[in-house]
């Protein structure tokens, strides 16, 4: 006997957004400094719906803009309840700003919230920085004072001077660079180092991505990485743990030896109260 799985456009209709918060961790001090905010969407019987299959439908169907709004006024209410030294990162798609909608969705989402703009941090991806349109929205959501970064550096290797001209503060090291710098691969690690020179060269700050062991830490530290986040650190969290781990007091990964060894965070997850969340909908019938 087979069963038979509801088609793509049945198991996300049928679905909700939500958002999970991974740690950003200070090189230097082990401090946290803030989480990015990542997209799930999540089915009462099928379980979490792979973004491969997805985004891919979203973006074929323009709901892409309407749930990057969502993700927007979701993360930014609830990082206005953290700590103001707290920052929150969050993926803005290019077809968002292909259509010149980024900058009124961030607009938006920051005045509803009140958090203020340089506690915000918006991500794209290289390919925004070679696309007139794309590159005239983020000027305007640069202006509102909120931070650029640009996500998987190295992949495209766009020059750093459209990065310095674009004002763009921080740059992510793409995790399939930083995975692979263990087993001394001379090609890896070489684009590691060279992009953390290139970018502090031009006073913009770098973040290791996708950091999953303490030999990984430690390579990407002794090449001067500002700050960094995996699984070595913490998975993505849920919006009631990443809310309690903001709130420790004085709380940081340590340092043993000439690697790192992550504190262990344990959540009083009988402490945390649900938050609340922002509804969403297709709103496909509205006019």
């Amino acid at each position: 006997m087979t069963s038979t799985r509801p088609d793509t456009e049945s198991l996300i209709l049928s679905g909700e957004p939500a958002l999970e918060y991974q740690p950003l961790v200070d090189l230097t001090s082990g401090r946290l400094l803030g989480f990015e905010a990542l997209l799930r969407w999540r089915h009462p019987d099928e379980g979490v719906i792979l973004p491969s299959l997805l985004l891919p439908w979203l973006e074929a169907n323009g709901d892409i803009v309407q749930l990057g709004e969502w993700v927007l006024a979701e993360g930014c209410q609830q990082a206005a309840a953290w700590p103001k030294n707290i920052q929150l990162a969050i993926n803005l798609s290019i077809i968002q700003l292909r259509r010149g909608v980024g900058s009124s969705a961030v607009a938006k989402a920051l005045e509803r919230s009140s958090l203020d703009p340089d506690r915000l941090t918006i991500e794209v991806t290289e390919h925004a920085m070679v696309e007139e349109i794309a590159m005239n929205d983020l000027r305007k959501i640069g202006a509102l004072g909120v931070e650029l970064a640009v996500d998987d550096v190295g992949t495209s290797w766009t020059s750093f001077d459209v990065l310095r001209r674009m004002a763009v503060n921080t740059v992510k090291i793409d995790r399939s660079f930083v995975g692979s710098i263990e087993p001394q691969q001379g090609i890896n690690r070489l684009v590691v180092e060279t992009v953390v020179s290139l970018a502090h060269s031009g006073g913009i700050s770098t973040v290791a991505e996708g950091v999953e062991t303490a030999q990984q830490a430690a390579i990407v530290r002794g090449f001067e990485c500002d700050a960094a986040q995996g699984y070595f650190f913490a998975p993505p969290l849920s919006i009631e743990v990443a809310t309690e781990l903001a709130n420790e007091p004085g709380y940081c990964f340590a340092f043993e030896g000439a690697g790192w060894v992550a504190n262990a965070f344990t959540p009083h997850s009988q402490r945390s109260a649900p938050a609340e969340h922002q509804p969403f909908s297709f709103g496909r019938d509205e006019g």
